[in-house]
């Protein structure tokens, strides 16, 4: 039972309001930083550890170690790379302190970056620099609930629950209503009917937002020799692309455009507020190991996201044949990443591109290459312009 419990006490990342709490100084990022202390209950039953759980900027961080070995999953530690890696049942996650990427099987996924793993200096019991691990992510990844007393400041997460069974009917896309069934008990079914267009309608001007991946602090992926920053190649490859498509009359936009910060669901509100009809989000892959290379494009399926309205696939379709045309890179194919902030959140058509692998040094050169950056800015282009003439009216 101890195995079920460890993850779930890495996993407290928790909206709170500041009511009455105990407050510490800890030494985050070379700043003396006030934090509150959190109790932490899994399933009704108190964590006791050494170093109090606290929360800062809304979020409830827990030292890493003592919880996971006390209660029974593995940590290995890398000084090199400042980076862990939790070993629980069939789970293997893989977290980089100041990092906003983290691996879950070999996945790439993201926190917000006012979530990201920290080193944290406590002065008491003892001084000690702990790892702070902020992973609300992870939380519905495993299913678990997490619950907030925002009174006495308690974290609680519950791991039993009741079952639950979804199912759904086939779905044809030639049919503009789509049925699906909804089991939220075992003795209560109800029909929910949402309705998916295949094309977009404009009323002007086709607006395009672009995000580049990560900015400021929140670096992305890093190569290896650490000379190449994730960040860095996405925005060369976006600003190239804002020019081509203003130099070809079409209302294009940024989330950034130079190095800076932006939170990770300030991007969707940008594009939900901006009203594009397409979102694209532009980044690099990477990998724990060098071999894997070539080229993805994720979308969140309308069928189960409540914002959507229009199909998403065939725009991830398009910048991925597209892309594969130009470039000649291996193609990983269009994928469904419906757990992926900038596509669940938006209402907008929108698709994550991963251009290539940062940790394959076959990739990464062809990708610091100016040559090749033009041929993803072509197959970006095209892959827009060819969903742009098929689907939207």
């Amino acid at each position: 039972m101890k195995k079920v419990f460890s993850l779930l006490s890495l996993l407290l990342v928790l909206s709170s309001s500041r009511v009455y709490a105990e407050s510490f100084n800890l030494n985050i990022d070379g700043k003396n930083t006030n934090v509150n202390e959190v109790n932490v209950e899994i399933d009704g039953q108190q964590l006791n550890t050494d170093f109090k759980a606290y929360t800062a900027s809304g979020s409830t961080l827990v030292p890493i170690r003592e919880i996971t070995e006390s209660l029974g999953a593995k940590v290995d530690w890398d000084a090199k790379t400042k980076s862990a890696t939790i070993t629980l049942s069939e789970k293997i996650v893989k977290l980089q302190i100041d990092s906003s990427v983290v691996y879950v099987n070999g996945d790439k996924v993201f926190v917000d970056t006012s979530t990201m793993p920290k080193f944290a200096t406590y002065s008491f019991p003892r001084k000690e620099v702990k790892t702070m691990v902020p992973l609300r992510f992870l939380s519905e990844t495993f299913g678990y609930e997490v619950g907030w007393n925002g009174d006495k400041y308690i974290a609680s997460v519950i791991t039993k629950k009741e079952e639950k069974k979804v199912e759904s009917a086939s779905i044809d896309f030639s049919e503009k209503e789509i049925v699906k069934y909804e089991n939220k008990s075992e003795s209560k079914k109800e029909e929910v009917k949402k309705f998916v267009s295949k094309k977009i309608k404009s009323d002007g001007l086709v607006t395009i937002l672009l995000d580049a991946g990560h900015g400021g602090s929140d670096s992305g992926a890093v190569s290896v020799d650490g000379k190449t920053k994730e960040k860095e190649l996405t925005l060369e490859i976006t600003k190239k692309l804002n020019d081509k498509l203003l130099e070809n009359g079409y209302d294009v936009h940024m989330t950034r455009e130079t190095d800076k910060a932006v939170d990770l669901y300030k991007r969707p509100e940008i594009a939900n507020d901006l009203g594009a009809e397409i979102f694209l989000s532009i980044h690099i892959n990477s990998s724990e190991n060098s071999e894997p290379s070539g080229i993805e494009v994720f979308y969140a399926p309308a069928l189960s996201n409540k914002l959507k309205e229009v199909e998403q696939s065939p725009l991830a379709e398009s910048l991925q044949k597209s892309l594969i045309k130009e470039t000649g890179a291996i193609s990983r194919g269009a994928k469904a990443g419906g757990r992926l902030v900038v596509l669940k959140n938006t209402k907008n058509v929108a698709a994550l591109a991963e251009l290539g692998f940062i940790s394959n040094k076959k990739e990464l050169d062809l990708m610091k290459d100016e040559d090749y950056q033009e041929k993803l800015v072509n197959g970006l282009y095209n892959g827009l312009i060819d969903y742009i003439d098929n689907y939207v009216e």
